[in-house]
Protein backbone atom coordinates (compact mmCIF):
# COMPACT_ATOMS: atom_id res chain seq x y z
CA UNK A 1 0.00 0.00 0.00
CA UNK A 2 1.38 3.44 -1.04
CA UNK A 3 4.50 1.64 -2.26
CA UNK A 4 5.87 1.14 1.24
CA UNK A 5 3.56 -0.94 3.46
CA UNK A 6 2.45 -4.57 3.38
CA UNK A 7 -0.73 -5.25 5.32
CA UNK A 8 -1.85 -8.73 6.39
CA UNK A 9 -4.95 -9.37 8.50
CA UNK A 10 -6.68 -12.58 9.57
CA UNK A 11 -10.26 -13.02 10.75
CA UNK A 12 -10.54 -15.21 13.84
CA UNK A 13 -13.98 -16.59 14.73
CA UNK A 14 -15.42 -14.33 12.01
CA UNK A 15 -14.06 -11.28 13.82
CA UNK A 16 -11.31 -8.73 13.14
CA UNK A 17 -10.74 -5.67 15.36
CA UNK A 18 -8.42 -2.94 14.07
CA UNK A 19 -6.66 -0.77 16.64
CA UNK A 20 -4.40 2.11 15.70
CA UNK A 21 -3.72 5.82 15.98
CA UNK A 22 -5.56 8.35 13.85
CA UNK A 23 -4.08 8.41 10.39
CA UNK A 24 -2.63 4.91 10.67
CA UNK A 25 -4.80 3.64 7.78
CA UNK A 26 -7.66 1.78 9.49
CA UNK A 27 -10.37 3.43 7.36
CA UNK A 28 -8.29 3.04 4.19
CA UNK A 29 -7.93 -0.68 4.87
CA UNK A 30 -11.67 -1.08 5.45
CA UNK A 31 -12.60 0.84 2.30
CA UNK A 32 -10.21 -1.22 0.19
CA UNK A 33 -11.62 -4.42 1.67
CA UNK A 34 -15.21 -3.28 1.06
CA UNK A 35 -14.58 -2.21 -2.55
CA UNK A 36 -12.72 -5.43 -3.33
CA UNK A 37 -15.25 -7.83 -1.77
CA UNK A 38 -18.19 -5.98 -3.36
CA UNK A 39 -16.61 -5.64 -6.82
CA UNK A 40 -16.54 -1.84 -6.75
CA UNK A 41 -13.58 -1.76 -9.10
CA UNK A 42 -14.00 1.86 -10.17
CA UNK A 43 -13.87 2.98 -6.54
CA UNK A 44 -10.99 0.61 -5.72
CA UNK A 45 -8.73 2.03 -8.42
CA UNK A 46 -8.36 5.35 -6.55
CA UNK A 47 -6.13 3.67 -3.93
CA UNK A 48 -2.39 3.31 -4.49
CA UNK A 49 -1.66 -0.37 -4.01
CA UNK A 50 0.27 -3.03 -5.87
CA UNK A 51 -1.96 -6.05 -5.30
CA UNK A 52 -4.76 -7.38 -3.10
CA UNK A 53 -5.17 -11.06 -2.21
CA UNK A 54 -8.02 -12.46 -0.11
CA UNK A 55 -8.14 -16.11 1.03
CA UNK A 56 -11.60 -17.56 1.75
CA UNK A 57 -11.98 -21.24 2.68
CA UNK A 58 -8.55 -22.00 1.24
CA UNK A 59 -9.23 -20.30 -2.12
CA UNK A 60 -7.26 -17.19 -3.13
CA UNK A 61 -8.83 -14.26 -5.00
CA UNK A 62 -6.70 -11.36 -6.10
CA UNK A 63 -6.32 -8.26 -8.25
CA UNK A 64 -3.45 -5.93 -9.09
CA UNK A 65 -3.66 -2.18 -9.58
CA UNK A 66 -2.08 -2.60 -12.99
CA UNK A 67 -4.91 -4.95 -14.05
CA UNK A 68 -7.51 -2.44 -12.89
CA UNK A 69 -5.88 0.39 -14.84
CA UNK A 70 -5.63 -1.75 -17.94
CA UNK A 71 -9.27 -2.80 -17.71
CA UNK A 72 -10.47 0.76 -17.10
CA UNK A 73 -8.52 2.14 -20.02
CA UNK A 74 -10.15 -0.50 -22.20
CA UNK A 75 -13.58 0.45 -20.89
CA UNK A 76 -12.79 4.12 -21.50
CA UNK A 77 -12.14 3.55 -25.21
CA UNK A 78 -15.29 1.49 -25.71
CA UNK A 79 -17.81 3.03 -23.33
CA UNK A 80 -16.88 6.73 -23.30
CA UNK A 81 -15.97 7.01 -26.96
CA UNK A 82 -19.40 8.35 -27.93
CA UNK A 83 -19.40 11.08 -25.30
CA UNK A 84 -18.52 14.65 -26.26
CA UNK A 85 -14.76 15.18 -25.75
CA UNK A 86 -15.18 17.84 -23.05
CA UNK A 87 -17.51 15.56 -21.08
CA UNK A 88 -15.17 12.60 -21.46
CA UNK A 89 -12.30 14.74 -20.17
CA UNK A 90 -14.39 15.92 -17.24
CA UNK A 91 -15.37 12.36 -16.33
CA UNK A 92 -11.73 11.26 -16.51
CA UNK A 93 -10.66 14.18 -14.29
CA UNK A 94 -13.28 13.25 -11.70
CA UNK A 95 -12.14 9.64 -11.84
CA UNK A 96 -8.54 10.64 -11.26
CA UNK A 97 -9.62 12.58 -8.17
CA UNK A 98 -11.07 9.35 -6.79
CA UNK A 99 -14.74 10.39 -6.62
CA UNK A 100 -16.70 7.78 -8.62
CA UNK A 101 -20.06 9.10 -7.42
CA UNK A 102 -19.39 12.32 -9.36
CA UNK A 103 -18.90 10.25 -12.51
CA UNK A 104 -22.38 8.78 -12.04
CA UNK A 105 -23.85 12.24 -11.53
CA UNK A 106 -22.23 13.66 -14.67
CA UNK A 107 -23.52 10.74 -16.70
CA UNK A 108 -27.08 11.15 -15.33
CA UNK A 109 -27.00 14.89 -16.05
CA UNK A 110 -25.67 14.21 -19.53
CA UNK A 111 -28.48 11.71 -20.08
CA UNK A 112 -31.00 14.58 -19.91
CA UNK A 113 -29.41 16.17 -23.00
CA UNK A 114 -28.04 13.26 -25.04
CA UNK A 115 -29.46 9.82 -26.01
CA UNK A 116 -27.17 7.76 -23.76
CA UNK A 117 -27.80 5.10 -21.10
CA UNK A 118 -25.99 6.13 -17.88
CA UNK A 119 -26.75 2.82 -16.13
CA UNK A 120 -25.25 0.75 -18.94
CA UNK A 121 -22.12 2.91 -19.06
CA UNK A 122 -21.65 2.64 -15.31
CA UNK A 123 -22.10 -1.12 -15.41
CA UNK A 124 -19.42 -1.41 -18.05
CA UNK A 125 -17.13 0.93 -16.16
CA UNK A 126 -17.52 -1.40 -13.17
CA UNK A 127 -16.91 -4.37 -15.48
CA UNK A 128 -20.46 -5.67 -15.04
CA UNK A 129 -21.58 -5.56 -18.70
CA UNK A 130 -23.61 -8.28 -20.37
CA UNK A 131 -20.72 -9.85 -22.30
CA UNK A 132 -17.41 -9.02 -20.60
CA UNK A 133 -14.19 -10.28 -22.10
CA UNK A 134 -10.58 -10.71 -21.03
CA UNK A 135 -9.69 -8.98 -17.77
CA UNK A 136 -13.25 -7.71 -17.30
CA UNK A 137 -14.58 -11.26 -17.43
CA UNK A 138 -11.93 -12.36 -14.94
CA UNK A 139 -13.06 -9.62 -12.55
CA UNK A 140 -16.69 -10.56 -12.96
CA UNK A 141 -15.96 -14.25 -12.37
CA UNK A 142 -13.84 -13.38 -9.33
CA UNK A 143 -16.56 -11.34 -7.64
CA UNK A 144 -19.18 -14.03 -8.30
CA UNK A 145 -16.97 -16.64 -6.62
CA UNK A 146 -16.30 -14.31 -3.67
CA UNK A 147 -20.00 -13.70 -3.12
CA UNK A 148 -20.74 -17.42 -3.25
CA UNK A 149 -17.98 -18.11 -0.72
CA UNK A 150 -19.03 -15.39 1.73
CA UNK A 151 -22.76 -16.13 1.36
CA UNK A 152 -23.68 -12.92 3.20
CA UNK A 153 -24.48 -9.32 2.40
CA UNK A 154 -21.42 -7.09 2.80
CA UNK A 155 -22.45 -4.14 4.93
CA UNK A 156 -20.08 -1.17 5.21
CA UNK A 157 -20.73 1.63 7.68
CA UNK A 158 -18.32 4.55 7.18
CA UNK A 159 -17.96 7.43 9.61
CA UNK A 160 -21.24 9.30 9.87
CA UNK A 161 -19.87 12.59 8.62
CA UNK A 162 -20.11 10.91 5.18
CA UNK A 163 -23.52 9.34 5.81
CA UNK A 164 -24.94 12.68 6.92
CA UNK A 165 -24.39 14.30 3.52
CA UNK A 166 -27.64 14.92 1.68
CA UNK A 167 -27.77 14.30 -2.05
CA UNK A 168 -29.14 17.78 -2.66
CA UNK A 169 -26.05 19.36 -1.10
CA UNK A 170 -23.62 17.11 -2.94
CA UNK A 171 -25.11 17.19 -6.42
CA UNK A 172 -26.23 20.58 -7.63
CA UNK A 173 -28.87 20.99 -10.35
CA UNK A 174 -29.99 17.38 -10.21
CA UNK A 175 -33.33 15.89 -9.19
CA UNK A 176 -32.49 13.81 -6.09
CA UNK A 177 -35.55 11.59 -6.56
CA UNK A 178 -34.46 10.92 -10.13
CA UNK A 179 -30.93 10.22 -8.94
CA UNK A 180 -32.16 7.69 -6.36
CA UNK A 181 -34.33 6.06 -9.03
CA UNK A 182 -31.33 5.69 -11.35
CA UNK A 183 -29.19 4.27 -8.53
CA UNK A 184 -31.95 1.78 -7.74
CA UNK A 185 -32.19 0.76 -11.40
CA UNK A 186 -28.45 0.27 -11.55
CA UNK A 187 -28.50 -1.99 -8.49
CA UNK A 188 -31.32 -4.00 -10.07
CA UNK A 189 -29.29 -4.38 -13.27
CA UNK A 190 -26.43 -5.76 -11.20
CA UNK A 191 -29.02 -8.39 -10.13
CA UNK A 192 -27.80 -8.91 -6.56
CA UNK A 193 -28.00 -7.51 -3.04
CA UNK A 194 -24.50 -8.67 -2.20
CA UNK A 195 -23.37 -5.39 -0.68
CA UNK A 196 -24.51 -2.02 0.60
CA UNK A 197 -22.61 1.02 1.82
CA UNK A 198 -24.66 2.77 4.49
CA UNK A 199 -23.52 6.15 3.20
CA UNK A 200 -26.34 5.46 0.72
CA UNK A 201 -28.75 4.41 3.48
CA UNK A 202 -29.88 7.67 5.08
CA UNK A 203 -32.75 8.66 7.33
CA UNK A 204 -35.22 8.65 4.44
CA UNK A 205 -34.27 5.03 3.80
CA UNK A 206 -34.71 4.26 7.50
CA UNK A 207 -38.19 5.80 7.48
CA UNK A 208 -39.08 3.89 4.30
CA UNK A 209 -37.89 0.62 5.88
CA UNK A 210 -39.98 1.25 9.01
CA UNK A 211 -43.05 2.28 6.99
CA UNK A 212 -42.80 -0.81 4.77
CA UNK A 213 -42.45 -3.04 7.83
CA UNK A 214 -45.54 -1.49 9.43
CA UNK A 215 -47.52 -1.85 6.20
CA UNK A 216 -46.58 -5.52 5.93
CA UNK A 217 -47.72 -6.10 9.51
CA UNK A 218 -51.01 -4.27 8.88
CA UNK A 219 -51.64 -6.31 5.73
CA UNK A 220 -50.86 -9.56 7.54
CA UNK A 221 -53.16 -8.68 10.44
CA UNK A 222 -56.01 -7.62 8.16
CA UNK A 223 -55.79 -10.68 5.91
CA UNK A 224 -55.39 -13.07 8.86
CA UNK A 225 -58.35 -11.59 10.75
CA UNK A 226 -60.54 -11.75 7.64
CA UNK A 227 -59.60 -15.39 7.13
CA UNK A 228 -60.17 -16.10 10.84
CA UNK A 229 -63.63 -14.49 10.78
CA UNK A 230 -64.75 -16.31 7.65
CA UNK A 231 -63.36 -19.62 8.92
CA UNK A 232 -64.96 -19.17 12.32
CA UNK A 233 -68.39 -18.68 10.76
CA UNK A 234 -68.00 -22.14 9.24
CA UNK A 235 -66.87 -23.53 12.62
CA UNK A 236 -70.02 -22.21 14.29
CA UNK A 237 -72.24 -23.63 11.55
CA UNK A 238 -70.50 -27.00 11.91
CA UNK A 239 -70.55 -26.71 15.74
CA UNK A 240 -66.80 -27.40 15.94
CA UNK A 241 -66.74 -25.55 19.25
CA UNK A 242 -68.43 -28.58 20.84
CA UNK A 243 -65.15 -30.49 20.38
CA UNK A 244 -63.20 -27.86 22.32
CA UNK A 245 -60.74 -29.36 24.80
CA UNK A 246 -60.98 -27.22 27.92
CA UNK A 247 -57.37 -28.06 28.86
CA UNK A 248 -56.25 -25.76 26.02
CA UNK A 249 -58.01 -22.77 27.56
CA UNK A 250 -57.18 -23.75 31.17
CA UNK A 251 -53.43 -23.48 30.47
CA UNK A 252 -53.71 -19.87 29.22
CA UNK A 253 -52.73 -17.30 31.85
CA UNK A 254 -54.79 -14.23 32.75
CA UNK A 255 -52.02 -11.98 31.38
CA UNK A 256 -52.16 -13.78 28.03
CA UNK A 257 -55.94 -13.43 27.84
CA UNK A 258 -55.71 -9.70 28.60
CA UNK A 259 -52.85 -9.28 26.11
CA UNK A 260 -54.79 -10.92 23.27
CA UNK A 261 -57.97 -8.96 23.96
CA UNK A 262 -56.18 -5.63 24.44
CA UNK A 263 -54.54 -5.90 21.01
CA UNK A 264 -57.97 -5.73 19.38
CA UNK A 265 -58.67 -2.12 18.46
CA UNK A 266 -61.42 -0.25 20.33
CA UNK A 267 -63.28 0.30 17.05
CA UNK A 268 -63.74 -3.47 16.78
CA UNK A 269 -64.12 -4.44 20.43
CA UNK A 270 -64.91 -1.89 23.14
CA UNK A 271 -63.34 -2.06 26.57
CA UNK A 272 -66.69 -3.15 28.02
CA UNK A 273 -66.88 -6.05 25.58
CA UNK A 274 -63.28 -7.03 26.35
CA UNK A 275 -64.05 -7.17 30.07
CA UNK A 276 -67.16 -9.24 29.37
CA UNK A 277 -65.18 -11.71 27.22
CA UNK A 278 -62.50 -12.00 29.88
CA UNK A 279 -65.17 -12.83 32.44
CA UNK A 280 -66.73 -15.49 30.20
CA UNK A 281 -63.34 -17.08 29.48
CA UNK A 282 -62.35 -17.00 33.15
CA UNK A 283 -65.63 -18.63 34.20
CA UNK A 284 -65.31 -21.32 31.53
CA UNK A 285 -61.84 -22.31 32.77
CA UNK A 286 -63.19 -23.16 36.24
CA UNK A 287 -66.59 -24.56 35.22
CA UNK A 288 -67.22 -28.30 35.49
CA UNK A 289 -69.52 -28.20 32.47
CA UNK A 290 -69.05 -25.04 30.34
CA UNK A 291 -72.16 -23.75 28.64
CA UNK A 292 -72.50 -23.67 24.87
CA UNK A 293 -72.04 -19.87 24.98
CA UNK A 294 -68.81 -20.26 26.94
CA UNK A 295 -67.51 -22.86 24.49
CA UNK A 296 -68.26 -20.59 21.53
CA UNK A 297 -66.38 -17.71 23.17
CA UNK A 298 -63.41 -19.91 24.17
CA UNK A 299 -63.22 -21.46 20.71
CA UNK A 300 -63.05 -18.00 19.16
CA UNK A 301 -60.47 -16.87 21.71
CA UNK A 302 -58.16 -19.79 20.85
CA UNK A 303 -58.41 -18.76 17.21
CA UNK A 304 -57.41 -15.22 18.20
CA UNK A 305 -54.55 -16.58 20.30
CA UNK A 306 -53.15 -18.47 17.31
CA UNK A 307 -53.41 -15.34 15.19
CA UNK A 308 -51.65 -13.22 17.83
CA UNK A 309 -48.80 -15.72 18.16
CA UNK A 310 -48.26 -15.66 14.39
CA UNK A 311 -48.38 -11.85 14.40
CA UNK A 312 -45.90 -11.59 17.27
CA UNK A 313 -43.45 -13.70 15.30
CA UNK A 314 -43.81 -11.27 12.39
CA UNK A 315 -43.31 -8.34 14.77
CA UNK A 316 -40.12 -9.71 16.32
CA UNK A 317 -37.78 -7.83 13.99
CA UNK A 318 -39.21 -4.36 14.56
CA UNK A 319 -39.53 -5.11 18.29
CA UNK A 320 -35.83 -6.08 18.43
CA UNK A 321 -34.95 -2.97 16.41
CA UNK A 322 -36.75 -0.72 18.90
CA UNK A 323 -35.28 -2.52 21.91
CA UNK A 324 -31.68 -2.22 20.66
CA UNK A 325 -32.03 1.43 19.62
CA UNK A 326 -33.49 2.25 23.05
CA UNK A 327 -30.60 0.44 24.72
CA UNK A 328 -27.87 2.23 22.77
CA UNK A 329 -29.54 5.66 22.72
CA UNK A 330 -30.01 6.14 26.43
CA UNK A 331 -32.18 9.28 26.54
CA UNK A 332 -34.79 8.17 23.99
CA UNK A 333 -37.31 5.34 23.75
CA UNK A 334 -38.03 3.70 20.41
CA UNK A 335 -41.56 2.39 20.62
CA UNK A 336 -43.58 -0.01 18.50
CA UNK A 337 -47.30 -0.05 19.35
CA UNK A 338 -48.68 -3.40 18.22
CA UNK A 339 -52.28 -2.31 18.76
CA UNK A 340 -52.14 0.56 16.26
CA UNK A 341 -49.10 -0.60 14.24
CA UNK A 342 -47.41 2.70 15.01
CA UNK A 343 -43.71 3.56 15.46
CA UNK A 344 -42.48 6.52 17.46
CA UNK A 345 -39.42 7.93 19.20
CA UNK A 346 -40.07 9.55 22.57
CA UNK A 347 -37.79 11.27 25.08
CA UNK A 348 -37.22 9.35 28.31
CA UNK A 349 -37.34 12.65 30.17
CA UNK A 350 -40.80 12.64 31.79
CA UNK A 351 -41.27 16.40 31.48
CA UNK A 352 -41.38 16.10 27.68
CA UNK A 353 -42.59 12.53 27.36
CA UNK A 354 -45.52 13.56 25.15
CA UNK A 355 -43.30 14.97 22.38
CA UNK A 356 -42.72 12.71 19.40
CA UNK A 357 -39.17 12.99 18.02
CA UNK A 358 -38.63 12.74 14.27
CA UNK A 359 -35.69 10.53 13.32
CA UNK A 360 -34.31 13.43 11.27
CA UNK A 361 -33.85 15.27 14.60
CA UNK A 362 -31.43 12.64 15.96
CA UNK A 363 -27.77 13.47 16.38
CA UNK A 364 -25.16 12.19 13.95
CA UNK A 365 -24.11 9.38 16.27
CA UNK A 366 -27.72 8.40 16.93
CA UNK A 367 -28.45 8.35 13.20
CA UNK A 368 -25.50 6.02 12.74
CA UNK A 369 -26.96 3.56 15.28
CA UNK A 370 -30.46 3.76 13.80
CA UNK A 371 -29.19 3.41 10.24
CA UNK A 372 -27.21 0.27 11.06
CA UNK A 373 -29.89 -1.45 13.15
CA UNK A 374 -32.69 -0.63 10.70
CA UNK A 375 -30.77 -2.35 7.95
CA UNK A 376 -29.83 -5.34 10.09
CA UNK A 377 -33.36 -5.91 11.37
CA UNK A 378 -35.71 -4.47 8.74
CA UNK A 379 -34.07 -5.21 5.37
CA UNK A 380 -35.06 -8.88 5.21
CA UNK A 381 -31.45 -10.10 4.86
CA UNK A 382 -30.27 -12.98 7.04
CA UNK A 383 -26.45 -13.05 6.88
CA UNK A 384 -24.05 -10.11 7.01
CA UNK A 385 -20.35 -9.42 6.64
CA UNK A 386 -20.11 -6.13 8.54
CA UNK A 387 -17.35 -3.53 8.17
CA UNK A 388 -17.46 -0.65 10.66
Amino acid sequence: LHGRTNIEATLSNNTLILVGENGSGKTTFLRILFHFLSGRWLALIQFRFQSIVVTIDGHEYGVTHEELLKAFKGADRRVLADLPPFVRRKVMEIFERGDPDRIATELYRLGTHYPIQPELILRQLEYMGENPRGIQKNFQDTIKMIHRSINAQILYLPTYRRIERELSSIFEDIDTKDFRRHRSQLKQMESNDSYIELVEFGMKDVKDAIDKTLERLKDFARESLNALTLGYLGDVVNQDYLNLGMKEIANVSDDTVHSVLNRIHESILTQTHKEHLFGVINSARTADAPTEHQKIICHYFLKLLGFQEALQEKEQQISDFCELCSEYIVDKSFIYDGTTFHFSVMPKNETSADRNIEISELSSGEKQVVSLFSHLYLSGQQNYFVLI
